[in-house]
């Protein structure tokens, strides 16, 4: 018998009167549901109330490598929860190859309704058949189906909703021995409203493979700048790989806190929770425009190469001269040892003087301002050039080089702070003031004098470098708030772009104070520090121990640099541990002192 045909029954009256509700209230449903799957189990539910139907099951069409299969998204089966006797959970959520064999396969190949009377009583001669498997397992029986394609409006079927057994009264309960006796089959206007509801159905999915899609176009950018980070410079690459696992550790720690400061923390669902993640990865983005001669500076000389080779030679050139010098000497009759004597003072004296160059050429925490003193001393010592140094430059370095050429042989600086060693920067590379960024823009792009290079106090940069590294803020800033991020991560710029800010408003690029910071900005400053502190792959310094590496954390608790609350849960719960047998060498992992450390200090004076 047709489903055209079939008979009117009593219950119809309940799915007249239930129909137009249950569309209303899935229709509002699509509006503003966040998950697929709760969605399509309300659908699935609300198509078993309209036609009594005792079970049924959702099906979605996925596409892997070119092959098309069903997913197993949903199931219900009223009789089987009264008796307890769910389904087994590894029959849930599995996917398996669409064929015309199965029911399901079908209606998904072809588009097209199957309604079955009975599913035990299919001819022979169809292409498809009832697979028992399921009702043997579970000790069900299942006799009338309806399987409905969830197609789109441009045809394509994106699923499938088999609904099975269409009771007689809602209030039966089906056993192998009864279900004939109960069921009846679905008549056309179960069809017709099951249609109807395929079609909401299909609209959920379609909507739902959109945002999905326009996720993955997100994360498909972040690994692009991820990566292009990565590709530059493997030290910064590990950075920015790294943070987002130390910073989703401590906020998972700190939404576990019930009580305290940090009790009302929470990620509002996973959307903020993407968000969070989102800014951790892209917190270094900017990095993509910093020279990586900047990043990667591990010797004050550094331009891109290490131009201390090139000063070595003017001392072999001294050394050689004062060589045919005592040659010349012995040649006019001089004294033998007088002019050896002479000599080997000179060779004392350059090697000297050289070591000097070597060591401030290091960097270190402090350089000896008596080796600065005598760097001063050395700059006014005189070596000879015979060769034009305009030769073989390019225009650029041309351009820097104005006046006329001096005569050879020519006088030259041991240590050189020329003009052309001062790079203009282009207007363009002013931040407007509209942007409120605090960073000072140095005067000169780059100074790339070797006695101003080598004069650093502390560490390697000059203070044109420290701005370049700096900025490196500027441009993430302005890169995430120009990317078209979704309403639901429109805070990525803020959060990312707070991870060098401090509470007491003295970081950068913008000085923001306490009030000013989120939670998440806060977390990702500390995840931040603690990795570059760690870090024993830069080029520029050693991966410090922990307890080193805590108490410079603490000592900026102690300065109100770092949310304080926020680094004793990471002392207190484990993270920082967790972090370190994770990313840490052995050696790195030392003993260290909680207490000491969840003491706060005055800050030294």
């Amino acid at each position: 018998m047709s489903a055209a045909h079939l008979p009117p029954h009593a219950s119809d009256a309940h799915q007249a009167r239930r129909a137009l509700p249950e569309m209303l209230q899935i229709a509002t449903a699509i509006s503003g549901a966040a998950s697929l799957p709760a969605l399509l189990r309300q659908i699935l539910s609300s198509a078993r109330d309209l036609t009594l139907s005792d079970a049924g099951s959702i099906y979605l069409v996925e596409q892997e490598k070119g092959e098309k299969r069903l997913w197993f998204t949903a199931f219900q089966n009223s009789s089987l929860a009264a008796r307890g006797a769910g389904i087994d959970s590894g029959l849930l959520d599995v996917r398996f190859p669409i064929t015309p064999e199965r029911l399901v396969g079908w209606t998904a190949l072809h588009g097209e309704v199957l309604n079955l009377p009975d599913v035990y009583a299919i001819p022979p001669d169809r292409p498809y058949h009832f697979d028992a498997g399921l009702d043997r397992r579970t000790g069900y029986r299942a006799v009338s189906m309806l399987v409905v394609p969830l197609r789109t409006m441009a045809g394509d079927v994106v699923g499938v909703m088999q609904l099975i057994n269409r009771k007689q009264e809602s209030s039966s309960m089906l056993t192998p021995e009864t279900a004939a006796a109960l069921v009846r089959p679905y008549d056309a206007g179960d069809q017709q409203l099951i249609e109807a509801l395929a079609a909401l159905a299909a609209v959920c999915v379609e909507r739902a493979q959109a945002l999905e899609g326009q996720q993955r176009q997100i994360d498909s950018m972040i690994a692009l700048l991820a990566g292009a980070i990565d590709a530059r410079s493997a030290h910064t690459g590990q950075h920015c790989s790294r943070v987002p696992e130390l910073a989703l550790l401590l906020a998972e720690a700190a939404e576990a806190i019930e009580v305290g400061p940090l009790a009302a923390f929470r990620f509002q669902g996973e959307a903020e929770r993407r968000e969070f993640r989102t800014a951790a990865w892209l917190h270094d983005c900017g990095k993509l425009v910093t020279p990586e001669a900047v990043v990667e500076k591990a010797t004050k000389l550094d331009a891109p190469t290490n131009r201390i080779h090139e000063i070595r030679t003017r001392f072999e050139v001294l050394l050689r001269d004062g060589h045919i010098a005592r040659l010349e000497g012995l040649l006019a009759g001089g004294d033998p040892a007088t002019l050896q004597r002479d000599f080997a003072q000179l060779e004392q004296e350059l090697q000297r003087d050289f070591a000097c160059v070597a060591r401030c050429n290091q960097g270190s925490e402090g350089t000896d301002p008596e080796d600065l003193a005598q760097l001063q001393r050395l700059a006014v010592r005189r070596w000879w050039r015979h060769f034009d140094d305009r030769l073989g430059l390019g225009w650029e370095e041309q351009a820097r080089r104005s006046g006329p050429p001096v005569p050879l042989p020519a006088p030259e600086s041991l240590l050189s702070d020329a003009p052309h060693h001062r790079l203009p920067r282009p207007a363009a590379e002013v931040p407007e003031a509209s942007w409120g960024f605090n960073l000072t823009v140095p005067e000169l792009l780059y100074n790339r004098g070797e006695l101003y290079n080598l004069s650093v106090a502390r560490g390697t940069l000059t203070g044109e470098e420290i701005y370049k590294i700096r900025e490196h803020m500027i441009h993430t800033i302005v890169m995430l708030e120009s990317m078209a991020f979704p309403p639901s991560m429109d805070r990525v710029a803020e959060i990312a772009g707070g991870h060098h800010e401090t509470l007491d408003g003295r970081g950068y690029p913008r000085g923001l104070t306490a009030e000013q910071l989120s939670i998440p900005a806060r977390i990702l400053a500390i995840a931040d520090i603690f990795e570059a502190l760690t870090a024993a792959d830069r080029p520029y310094k050693r991966g410090m121990p922990l307890s080193q590496s805590l108490a410079i954390l603490a000592g900026l608790r102690d300065r109100g640099r770092i949310d304080a609350d926020l680094f004793d849960l990471f002392l207190r719960s484990g993270v920082y541990l967790t972090y370190a047998q994770r990313f840490l060498a052995a050696d790195q992992i030392d003993p260290v002192d909680l207490d000491a450390l969840l003491q706060p200090r005055p800050p030294s004076p």
